[in-house]
């Protein structure tokens, strides 16, 4: 898990990521991996994996709060935009039993 919590990490950092519905739907930006909580409403999930097919990406929804891997209070949907960190989540997702 400590990976995965690294991988968020650095994407903060490196403002590589878009936190929330409304600013997911309004980026400019290539998003290469939208994560969502198995927390969240239907409605959306639903929205995630519409915003994943229009962008081409990658969609998971973690089995674990997404607000533990992130450290940001209730926060149910991300996007990340840098293709590395993107596939790096995804080759490691089993560590933390998402998607």
């Amino acid at each position: 898990m400590n990976k995965i919590i690294s991988y968020i990490g650095f994407a903060i950092k490196a403002k590589k990521i878009i936190i929330g519905q409304s600013h997911l739907k309004r980026t400019d930006k290539k998003i290469y991996l939208i994560l969502v909580c198995h927390t969240a409403s239907d409605n959306l999930i639903n929205l995630a994996k519409n915003l994943s097919i229009k962008n081409n990406c990658d969609f998971i929804i973690t089995k674990c709060k997404l607000e533990d891997l992130t450290k940001i209070y209730s926060v149910k949907i991300i996007g990340i935009t840098d293709e590395n960190l993107s596939k790096a989540i995804i080759e490691n997702k089993e560590i933390i039993n998402i998607g």
